[in-house]
């Protein structure tokens, strides 16, 4: 049996802007999808998570039997296998849990099979099987997971930058909702109002490009500073909610540095920065506005064969 696991992100800098070309920061968490594969003589796919197992002719788990279909047909081979997957992040909440299942089970596959793909392979696999499941999706989410540490997106360009180790703590709204109804929603507005609007994307942008100096310089006050710039951008973008705003606003009560939006907004999560004692604050203070508190590090690690 081989196992193998990928990181969940979030979305540092630049959500909703990247969109019309301005930059992005996101960066892996310490938070984690597992995936199991042990192979099988048959040609069956039977996938057990959420305490179901199910055979892949089945509309459920369809990232992991996407990217097993996908691998059959690029590589030509013919395999049964047993796939679990375990999962750190709650899913539909903004936190990249689908990339993360899509590329650790890619890997795990690669693996068991002896195809060997390397970690940036994968990030453009996992991107196919994005594509082929939701119609539309970045790469910097397989990429991120795929590789860790923090991602600056310029356009069609993703590089590394100076990683920085922080504690971040996530509130999880347990409201699911759609990426793309989401950036629609900013296309009509932007329609409605293009040179306010645009003149909000272009800040954003610019919230991102000082965002990339204070990561670089440590400033962690900098960084929530901008972090709260960047959230009312959004809120005025309409894409916030008010689950959302009262997490956000609870966290900044309880003593951190900042707080935001991670991802499309309308739903899913927000996320603070604090160190010490008001890290503990700040999670008590998302349980008790009704969010799930998700105590966590950026981190530098991408996928691994466990």
């Amino acid at each position: 049996m081989i196992r193998c696991s990928a990181p969940g992100k979030v979305y540092l800098f630049g959500e909703h802007a990247v969109v019309y070309g301005e930059p992005a920061i996101a960066c892996a968490i310490d938070k984690r999808v597992f995936t199991s594969v042990e192979l099988k003589d048959d040609d069956s796919v039977r996938v057990t998570a959420l305490n179901k197992r199910l055979y892949c002719d089945n509309q459920e788990f369809r990232y992991v039997c996407a990217a097993a279909k996908m691998i059959k047909e690029l590589y030509n081979i013919n395999f049964g296998a047993d796939i679990s997957i375990e999962s750190e992040l709650p899913s539909s909440q903004g936190l990249g849990s689908s990339a993360a299942v899509t590329v650790s089970t890619l890997m795990a596959l690669s693996e068991s099979l002896g195809i060997g793909l390397k970690d940036y392979e994968i990030a453009k696999l996992g991107h196919k099987v994005e594509l082929y499941v939701q119609g539309t999706a970045s790469q910097a989410d397989t990429l991120v997971t795929s590789i860790g540490g923090m991602i600056l997106i310029t356009g069609v360009e993703m590089s590394k930058i100076n990683f920085l180790n922080l504690p971040i703590i996530i509130g999880a709204t347990g409201i699911t909702r759609s990426t793309s109804d989401l950036v629609q929603k900013v296309a009509i507005l932007k329609n409605r109002y293009p040179k306010l609007v645009g003149s909000i994307i272009s800040c954003i942008g610019e919230v991102t490009r000082h965002g990339k100096s204070k990561l670089i310089e440590g400033d962690i006050t900098g960084i929530g500073e901008l972090m709260d710039i960047n959230q009312g951008l959004l809120e005025s973008l309409k894409i916030s909610t008010l689950e959302l705003n009262n997490l956000i606003y609870g966290a900044r009560r309880a003593g951190a540095f900042g707080a935001k939006i991670t991802g499309a907004g309308g739903g899913g999560s927000m996320y603070a920065i604090a160190q010490g004692a008001n890290i503990d604050k700040v999670a008590s203070q998302i349980t008790l506005l009704g969010g799930q508190a998700i105590k966590a590090h950026f981190s530098d690690r991408g996928i691994s064969v466990d």
